[in-house]
Parts: C-alpha cells; sequence; structure tokens
C-alpha cells in the first residue's frame, strides 16, 4: 500500500477530530482527572503509570539487548568475531564493553 496526498490529506483531519471530540475523561493525568494533589487516588494513579512505563522499558530494553546478541551471533558465525572483539577493546560501539 503506497500513501499518497489524498490518503494524508484524509487521515490528517480525522486524527484532529478524534483529538478534538474525545472525551474529557481520556486526560487521564491526576489535576487534569480532577483528584487532589496528596491524595490516596492520585499517589496510585502516578504509580500505575511509573509502573507501566517501567514494564515498557524493560521489555524494550530487552529488546535492543537480543538485538545486539543476534548482531554478535551473527559475526561469530560469518567468522568476524575477531572485528567484534577489537571493536570492544576500543570501545566502540558495536563491540561489547
Amino acid at each position: 500500500m503506497t500513501i499518497t496526498r489524498t490518503t494524508v490529506a484524509r487521515a490528517v483531519p480525522a486524527a484532529a477530530a478524534l483529538l478534538v471530540l474525545g472525551p474529557a475523561v481520556a486526560a487521564a493525568c491526576p489535576i487534569c482527572f480532577g483528584l487532589e494533589t496528596g491524595s490516596d487516588e492520585a499517589r496510585s494513579l502516578n504509580w500505575a503509570v511509573f509502573t507501566l512505563l517501567g514494564v515498557t522499558g524493560g521489555v524494550l530494553s530487552g529488546f535492543v539487548g537480543f538485538i545486539f546478541h543476534l548482531l554478535k551471533r551473527s559475526r561469530q558465525a560469518l567468522g568476524n568475531d575477531a572485528s567484534f572483539d577489537a571493536a570492544a577493546r576500543r570501545g566502540e560501539p558495536g563491540g561489547e564493553s
């Protein structure tokens, strides 16, 4: 599927309409949600957001680590592991530190 100007011209106003006409409850920060700053609900909402950020960061870090693992294994399989180790000794990106 190719993206043309007409596709973009239709998608942008549709996305803007969704943002403008979306429910006000979608503003989920404690202040916008109508909670007091020090209330239990506000603290629990903050912890929920930080937990979700932590889980997302952990999963993305796992993907990045797996990609580097695959990179190292592919270089070893191709016989280029000496250049990979040399880059690591020099502290360049692409080598393990």
